[in-house]
């Protein structure tokens, strides 16, 4: 199973200085290095046959939401999904997600599950820039259609969506000063964009 991760604003590793420009050899380079990454894969791949014969299979969990995000010309519905497999927990979204989210949300999961984050699902709302990016500028935040306020929009509504699969719901309840204003900061975030 191959799942693209968050590459909004990465290209293939075209080893070089001080910039590459991806030409025909690049590319062929690349696709091979790809291609070799698949052949390897398929020698430890399984049947249909032999996974029917497993003694035990993983449960799932799923939780998804449609949200609203503030964009250049207008509110955007993005359909944000988290699935629990076994150990591993699936965060997707859809469209391009710079390399920082993905990075973000392994950081904020990776000590309750295996992180798998997935872009390019459920539909596409084009490059989906962190908000730092709109300062330096670049190609992805000049297209998005977002604006930097979805970032923390995006990131909380994930997490959220992951504690509900992952079965982290403590937070939910405690009455811990920082689990409070965590969660008080949260309510005040979805006022503010509905």
């Amino acid at each position: 199973l191959f799942l693209q991760g968050c590459a909004g604003d990465i290209r293939p590793n075209l080893p070089g200085y001080p910039y590459r420009c991806a030409d025909e050899a690049d590319i062929q380079w690349a696709g091979r290095d790809l291609g070799s990454a698949v052949v390897r894969t398929l020698a430890h791949s399984m049947t249909r046959e032999q996974l029917a014969t497993r003694a035990e299979y993983y449960p799932i969990r799923v939780a998804n939401s449609v949200i609203s995000l503030p964009g250049k010309a207008g509110r955007i519905e993005a359909e944000l999904q988290a699935m629990k497999i076994g150990p591993y927990l699936l965060l997707t979204m859809p469209g391009e997600p710079m390399v920082e989210y993905g990075l973000k949300l392994e950081n904020d999961i990776a000590d309750r599950a295996i992180p798998i984050i997935v872009g390019y699902a459920n539909g596409h709302v084009g490059y989906i820039a962190t908000t730092d990016s709109y300062s330096v500028g670049g190609y992805e935040p000049n297209t998005s259609k977002l604006l930097p306020e979805a970032e923390p929009i995006i990131l909380t509504e994930l997490s959220l969506l992951a504690d509900r699969v992952i079965g982290d719901v403590f937070e939910s309840f405690s009455k811990h000063p920082k689990d409070i204003k965590k969660r008080e900061q949260i309510e005040k975030a979805r006022a503010e964009n509905q």
